[in-house]
This record gives structure tokens, C-alpha cells and sequence, in this order.
């Protein structure tokens, strides 16, 4: 239970005070149950979009869902894209890159990689919202908070401490062997095939990241897990729409 409480605290707003209920081997296990917070995640997107969508238009309804998204999560995930992309675009080695990353401001980069996911989220939004693809938004977090756990999992810890400490490079293949085993069977049973390839492409997208961020900055931190599970959002709803599209056409 300490682990569940612990998965929904860090994911989400949901006021768990997982530090004090949870100790460091708490949190660690608490991955397996990332999937499922995520796939919470997207059915209470999809229940706003089944709840709203006889008295709203796509458009305002996409900016509501995308909005409540943003508060559930506290906006840690998008402020984690800012942060990288700020990190990135300043350059140099390890050091200055690492140091960038933990300023709070947002720079210029930061601001334009935050405009450009959430014009896509918008757009994307939109879309499952008009197709009446709803059970997207299930394989969205799903899969994308599937991600965070394969990121732990492989990668390591680019620093010598901070809040993701407990999870990057600390988690056993148990916890995860089963994150991987609710990901796919839900994918699967959400979308079958659909499914199953948006999870194999996002395994091979986080084993991309892995190697650029080793290169870049020695390994993962917080504000890295936190963009990887913004690129996936945007990159599954991307494939779900080519694919359902193609199906049809």
C-alpha cells in the first residue's frame, strides 16, 4: 500500500506526503505501479471528455482536458522539458549543462520546447476529442508514465543527488519486469496491435534518449524523466492518430 501511495504522490497532485510514508525502498517499488497511475490519469481525462463533450466544442474542451492534466501533475513534467531543453541549448560540457538545468528561471529554449508541446497536446487533444478516440488519452499515460519506469530502470544518475535519486539507477528487475507486464497487457487489451507497437516504440525511443543523455550529461535526473514522459505523451497520441487513420482511410 506504502508503494501505491507513493506512485500516486509522485506522479500527481494528489496530496500524499509520500516522504514521509514511504522510505526509500517504498519508493523504489512503487514503479510498478507507475503504469497504473498513469492509465488513472488518462481515464479521468477520458471521463472529462465523455462528461463535456455534448455541451463543448473540441477546441475548448482539448484546452480544459489539457489544462486539468497540467494540475493533476502539478506541471512538474513540463517544468522538467524546460529545464532540459534550457540545459541543451546552453552547451558546454557536463557541468555547465547539469548547472543550467537547476536554474529555476526558464530561458528562451525552455520556453519555446514548452510552446511547441503544448501546441501539439492541443492539436492532439483535439483530434481524439473530434475522432472520438478517447481511449488514447488511457494509452497516453499509460505508456508514458510505462516510460519513466524503463528510463529508472536502464539508465543512471547523472547526479550526486536530488529528489530522483531513489529511482534512477536504483530500480530492481522485479518492479519493473512487472511495470513492462501491465503496460503491454494493457496496451494490448486498449488497442491490441496499435497498442503493442506504440509500447515497442516507445521502448526503442527510451533506449535513444538513454545513449543521447549519456553523451550529454552522464545519465538521467528528475527534470530528464520528467521530459521523457512529455515527449512520449505527445509522441503516442502521434502514432495512435497515423495509425486509427490510416485504419480508416
Amino acid at each position: 500500500m506504502r508503494s501505491l501511495l507513493a506512485a500516486i504522490g509522485t506522479l500527481t497532485i494528489v496530496p500524499f506526503n509520500h516522504s514521509m510514508i514511504a522510505s526509500e525502498r517504498d519508493l523504489g517499488r512503487s514503479v510498478l505501479f507507475f503504469p497504473l497511475v498513469g492509465l488513472a490519469i488518462g481515464a479521468f481525462l477520458m471521463g472529462m471528455a465523455q462528461l463535456l463533450g455534448p455541451i463543448v466544442a473540441p477546441a475548448p474542451l482539448a484546452a480544459l482536458l489539457l489544462a486539468a492534466l497540467t494540475l493533476l501533475t502539478g506541471g512538474l513534467h513540463l517544468d522538467g522539458l524546460a529545464d532540459l531543453c534550457d540545459g541543451l541549448a546552453a552547451g558546454g560540457g557536463r557541468p555547465r549543462i547539469l548547472s543550467v538545468m537547476k536554474d529555476p528561471h526558464v530561458g528562451a529554449f525552455g520556453a519555446i520546447g514548452l510552446g511547441i508541446v503544448l501546441i501539439l497536446k492541443y492539436a492532439l487533444f483535439g483530434e481524439m476529442i473530434r475522432r472520438g478516440w478517447l481511449t488514447s488519452f488511457l494509452v497516453m499515460g499509460l505508456l508514458s508514465r510505462w516510460a519513466m519506469v524503463l528510463a529508472s530502470f536502464l539508465g543512471r544518475y547523472a547526479r550526486e543527488s536530488g529528489t530522483a535519486q531513489p529511482f534512477i539507477g536504483q530500480i530492481r528487475w522485479p518492479p519493473c519486469a512487472g511495470a513492462t507486464g501491465i503496460a503491454l497487457a494493457f496496451a494490448w487489451f486498449l488497442l491490441e496491435g496499435v497498442g503493442l507497437l506504440a509500447a515497442s516504440l516507445v521502448f526503442l525511443g527510451v533506449l535513444v534518449f538513454n545513449r543521447f543523455l549519456e553523451s550529454k550529461i552522464g545519465g538521467w535526473t528528475g527534470d530528464a524523466l520528467g521530459a521523457l514522459s512529455e515527449m512520449v505523451e505527445v509522441g503516442v497520441l502521434i502514432f495512435i492518430s497515423a495509425a486509427q487513420g490510416l485504419a480508416a482511410g
